[in-house]
């Protein structure tokens, strides 16, 4: 009998990105992911349908997704925003498709909705081509991470996108380089304390930083009457912050609370 063949072909720059695939069950299955896919990825934008604001779970630029850090290896695929890692991570090669198919058919409206059922790229603020995309199915061992199942898109070799737990948003990010400045919600050049500097030789706690300035911004913005409280109690973090000196987990740990904090107001 001949032998099975893949169904489909890898776009240029996925072949480059991806070494070969085995046919698994109808897919072609990576033990780990490939080597240029790992690194480190910045969240850039957050991406939701605009259309279908009632189930928003996050919104465009919000400061808890906005920033992030993703980091893929072969023994791990962890986001710096406190979800679970996903441990032995594998990826499964999914059928092309077109990327606007691909995010209307992930992300239906209710059908009794005076939306059409499936959104399209400029409802989710994509500015992104309707080309041809080969998305990318992670697994992980064991199970227990919200990676589990979640789906990455490869759009170039310095940008994916992705949406790690199943909630309506796209994540869309960009590969981190070494030289890349480091951007704080201050001029760095003009850092003084112990703990500006640690901010400014970290991209992740930068990120966070910058993620503190817009929540707290944004709680001012629906505080009404409480505006005096919310910057009273900014001004009492800030003491707890900067009790962590040069630590930097626990100046992510306490931006991270506070921005949570935040986004409750």
């Amino acid at each position: 009998m001949p032998q099975a063949t893949s169904p489909f072909r890898l776009p240029t720059f996925l072949r480059l990105i991806l070494p070969p695939l085995g046919c698994i069950a109808g897919y072609a299955s990576a033990a780990t992911p490939p080597p240029n896919l790992q690194g480190t990825w910045e969240v850039v934008q957050v991406a939701v349908d605009q259309r279908d604001q009632p189930h928003w779970l996050y919104f465009p630029a919000d400061p808890r997704l906005l920033g992030r850090e993703l980091h893929i290896s072969d023994s791990v695929i962890s986001l710096n925003n406190d979800s679970r890692d996903c441990s032995k991570p594998a990826l499964a090669v999914l059928p092309k498709t077109e990327l606007q198919k691909y995010i209307g058919q992930k992300f239906p409206r209710a059908p009794q909705s005076a939306t059409p059922v499936h959104p399209t790229l400029s409802d989710f603020g994509l500015t992104l081509p309707d080309s041809s995309v080969q998305p990318l199915q992670v697994n992980c061992d064991p199970d227990t991470s919200q990676w589990n199942g979640a789906w990455i898109i490869p759009i170039a070799s310095d940008r994916l996108l992705t949406n790690f737990d199943n909630n309506g948003y796209v994540l869309v990010l960009h590969r981190r380089q070494e030289a890349d400045p480091i951007k704080a919600s201050f001029a760095c050049p003009k850092a003084q304390s112990i703990v500006e500097h640690a901010i400014c030789t970290s991209a992740a706690l930068a990120g966070y930083d910058r993620s503190v300035t817009a929540a707290y911004r944004h709680a001012l913005t629906v505080s009404g009457d409480d505006a005096a409280s919310i910057k009273q109690e900014q001004l009492d973090w800030l003491k707890t912050r900067n009790a962590c000196g040069a630590d930097a987990a626990c100046l992510e740990k306490s931006m991270r609370d506070r921005v949570d904090q935040l986004m409750q107001q």
